[in-house]
């Protein structure tokens, strides 16, 4: 029977060298999360029961930032082990995420910070303004933790985007001179410490921006993204991966639906479970026939369209969000609070994906075609 398990298990959703829809369909889900979040946050809880409802458990779309944190450490650890004996290994993959990351991140700074700015005059546009150096430099949340506060107003969330790209430019040469094992030890190391050292920090509230955008707080979830990667595309049993897998997500999921019906944040604890969550559900899709409901539902249309206008979503909400606020538009909507509210969030939601949409096809589109060139 084992053995029947086990080669159920080989016929997995996921190959190392073959581009997986089910991640595509992460993607999709993290994005979701983090966009609903965001739109949720305009809602007011005092107008109706069920808005109240909503702003109570809107900040777990947050976690959405966690989900695309291992995905990213899953999917580059995955892409630098494969061509880890490349002599062309940094050249190629620097060059593959400068033309998916740098074009649309450097257009929006410099409609946002130079361009808009002669025609309009707009306060989250001064926040970033008068401290742009850090956005173009990609140390915008170095600064935040600094400070200890958000002061980069509608690119508050390029922290993310920031810390993404510290683990580009470090984690290619540490794989390359680390063996497999030692690369899973490192990332070991990493999850222990970065959890150890978040959680005594926050007990202090000096650091209470830091924790969440420092990227050595957020090490972490890219840690346990790469070490996923190394344990599937190693000689570990499928079915022990499957069963790990399933006993770390039957630990943590109680213990983080408990913490989000209390609406406390536990010294920044879901920050060190979320990612092994994610993670663990991750390598159970993976690893699932793809006739599985989970891995059915990744696969669907639906979320794979999401992810795959994830990165210019992501880009757009805030500034979308922030223009086009629930307190601007009020005046425009139904009295009723609820429905409001609904028509609003739809609404917001569709230009969002409308907006990434037409920046993929017109814009992204052209620079990922040359990606080709260091394949």
């Amino acid at each position: 029977m084992n053995r029947i398990l086990e080669e159920a298990g080989q016929r997995a959703t996921w190959r190392p060298d073959t581009h997986c829809l089910a991640l595509d369909g992460v993607r999709g889900l993290a994005i979701l999360a983090v966009t609903v979040y965001r739109i949720c946050k305009e809602f007011d809880p005092s107008e109706h029961p069920a808005l109240a409802i909503v702003r109570r458990f809107a900040p777990i779309g947050e976690r959405g930032v966690d989900l695309f944190f291992v995905l990213s450490g899953f999917l580059i650890t995955g892409i630098l082990l494969r061509t880890k004996n490349d002599p062309r290994y940094f050249r190629n993959f620097i060059s593959r995420r400068a033309l998916r990351i740098f074009p649309l991140y450097f257009l929006s700074l410099a409609v946002g910070l130079l361009i808009l700015p002669q025609f309009v005059s707009a306060n989250a546009l001064d926040l970033a303004k008068q401290h742009q150096l850090f956005l173009w430099t990609y140390t915008s949340n170095l600064r935040m933790a600094w400070l200890n506060e958000w002061c980069f107003g509608v690119f508050d969330h390029f922290w993310s985007l920031a810390v993404e790209e510290h683990f580009y430019l470090i984690w290619p040469a540490i794989v390359l001179i680390q063996s497999r094992r030692s690369l899973a030890i490192v990332c070991i190391m990493i999850v222990v410490v970065v959890g150890l050292a978040r959680t005594t920090a926050a007990l202090d509230s000096r650091f209470d921006v830091a924790v969440a955008v420092a990227t050595f707080f957020r090490a972490d979830a890219l840690a346990i993204g790469s070490l996923l990667a190394i344990v599937l595309t190693s000689g570990i049993s499928k079915l022990s991966i499957r069963r790990t897998a399933g006993i770390a997500l039957a630990v943590t999921l109680p213990v983080l639906i408990a913490i989000a019906i209390s609406g406390k944040r536990f010294l920044e604890i879901p920050n060190s479970l979320c990612p092994i969550l994610a993670a663990s559900a991750m390598a159970i899709v993976l690893l699932n026939q793809r006739t599985s409901l989970a891995v059915r539902c990744l696969e669907s249309l639906p979320l794979r369209m999401l992810g795959k206008y994830s990165y210019g979503m992501y880009v757009f909400q805030l500034p979308i969000v922030s223009i086009f606020s629930m307190s601007v538009l009020r005046s425009y909507l139904p009295s009723n609070p609820f429905v409001a509210s609904i028509i609003y969030g739809l609404g917001t939601f569709g230009l969002i994906f409308s907006v990434a949409c037409l920046s993929f096809h017109l814009f992204e589109s052209h620079f990922l075609r040359l990606k080709k060139v260091f394949s």
